[in-house]
């Protein structure tokens, strides 16, 4: 326990000591998250509709654990506060050991799998390492992918219920997601008449999505499955480095017991990438070259960093002005334009197609969010405008809570940028893996008032030191 529990009551101590009271609302967080990874199979058959509450409640429960996270303490709180560890942090700790071993055992199975064929579970890493192959050739990604070829390539273990239904050809006029046997049955008859309008075959995602897998196209290798553990490794040593060194062993312990994002990680979901990239954006708030070139990477990644896009503005205007907030703007826009703008000149309106497949594409409602009460029959189905709408809604007023709140907690920003989501068309469970914990760094990052000589972040932050700006009162 003393290696995550202070016993010091000195008062440079309390902060420490706060921080890890945080850890165990994070902890707590990525428990309920983590049994979300159960088979629904397991125990949907069983419940019926109700069960779908199930998911929801989980979710909801995440989010509330990281708000509490974020609250601060009063002064007066710390002094009158119960004894410190409680038997219910004890507790929490324990369960987070315990689940760490998935933990390790995930990342066990990542690296013996980084040996294996290609084998990911999202149609989405498939269509990215094919458009970097496609664009070795010498061939446009954004109008050459195409779904049906990557089926027909026998380095490509994907499988039919991996893919991306849309609601058109044989699935139009349908709200139910279609079974594996009938899109096994669909592909098949696809793959006999050369088109298959009923699969998503775009890239979908800016073109870093792809360009990052490159190295891998020119070896002509397959298994991208290296770069995304990588990319997770790079976060916990972010983490490791960037937090105060009293709160390291809860940095280490809650990325390990992160199964959501080891999930993702042996996945090779983006999502991964592109939250390191969100990560250091937000440590590096202070720097206006890094932060704005990190942004404008994530940007340039995948959409759903966009979502974080008006909370980083409010963030810098409200610490700093207008001016600066320009100039932040100016720099992410800059760097996703370097990366996407060629693609675009090449055929815009293809480019423009993949980007915002995730939007007009007719896809199937899912996700974990209040989608699934209807597609589970619990309530009935709305009018895809309506989610939209809500969501929209909510967007707007988790940016007015944030306005007021980003001095204290710019972290915040990370939670309250995907709670629109909750009320989303889909709400896939990947959409919410990548909150709790690059929270904790950031969060454990501001109380770290000298990082260590050689760490990442401090060289970092000597090579730009001349660009940093001060914060107004």
């Amino acid at each position: 326990m003393r290696y995550f529990f202070t016993q010091e009551t000195a008062q440079d101590q309390r902060k420490i000591a706060d921080l890890q009271r945080r850890a165990v609302w994070i902890a707590l967080a990525l428990i309920l998250l983590s049994l979300n990874e159960i088979d629904h199979g397991w125990y949907f058959p069983f419940l019926g509709p109700v069960a779908s509450l199930i998911p929801l409640f989980l979710l909801l429960g995440c989010f509330a654990s990281v708000w509490m996270a974020l609250r601060t303490r009063k002064p007066e709180a710390s002094r009158t506060r119960q004894p410190f560890p409680t038997r219910g942090q004890r507790v929490v700790l324990i369960l987070t050991l315990i689940l760490s071993i998935a933990g390790f055992i995930q990342f066990g199975r990542g690296i013996i799998m980084c040996f294996l064929p290609p084998e990911f579970s999202n149609d989405g890493t498939t269509l990215d390492t094919n458009a970097a192959m496609l664009l070795v050739d010498g061939r446009n990604p954004y109008t050459d992918s195409n779904m049906l070829d990557i089926f027909r390539n026998q380095h490509f273990e994907l499988q039919p219920s991996w893919t991306t239904p849309l609601r058109q050809g044989q699935f139009a006029d349908r709200l139910d997601y279609p079974s594996e046997p009938e899109i096994r049955s669909v592909l098949n008859t696809a793959l006999k008449a050369g088109e298959a309008p009923e699969f998503e075959s775009r890239v979908s995602y800016p073109a870093l999505s792809f360009l990052t897998l490159l190295p891998f196209a020119l070896l002509n290798t397959y298994n991208v499955l290296p770069f995304y553990i990588l990319s997770y490794l790079l976060i916990i040593f972010v983490a490791w480095k960037a937090v105060h060194p009293a709160l390291r062993p809860w940095a280490l312990l809650l990325a390990m017991a992160n199964i959501p994002m080891w999930a993702s990680t042996v996945g090779g979901n983006l999502d991964i990438f592109c939250a390191l990239l969100v990560i250091l954006a937000w440590l590096f708030k202070d720097s206006r070259w890094l932060s704005g070139l990190f942004l404008g990477l994530a940007i340039a990644t995948k959409q759903t960093s966009w979502f974080l896009v008006p909370f980083y503005f409010i963030m810098i205007f409200r610490n700093y002005d207008l001016k600066e907030t320009l100039h932040r703007g100016s720099i992410a826009a800059a760097v996703a334009l370097v990366f996407n703008l060629p693609f675009f000149l090449w055929d815009p309106q293809a480019f423009v197609a993949g980007v915002l497949a995730p939007i007009a594409d007719p896809m199937f409602p899912m996700g974990i969010g209040i989608i699934n009460l209807s597609v589970t029959k619990l309530i009935p189905f709305l009018p895809e405008k309506v989610y939209t709408v809500v969501e929209g809604l909510t967007m707007l007023g988790t940016l007015a809570l944030y306005w007021r709140i980003s001095r204290k907690a710019p972290e915040a920003a990370l939670l309250l940028a995907f709670v629109p989501l909750i009320f989303a068309w889909r709400s896939l469970p990947s959409y919410f893996y990548c909150i709790a914990f690059p929270i904790y760094i950031v969060m454990g990052a501001r109380i770290n008032p000298a990082l260590e000589k050689f760490s990442l972040i401090a060289w970092a932050r000597r090579l730009v030191r001349t660009t940093q700006v001060p914060a107004h009162a």
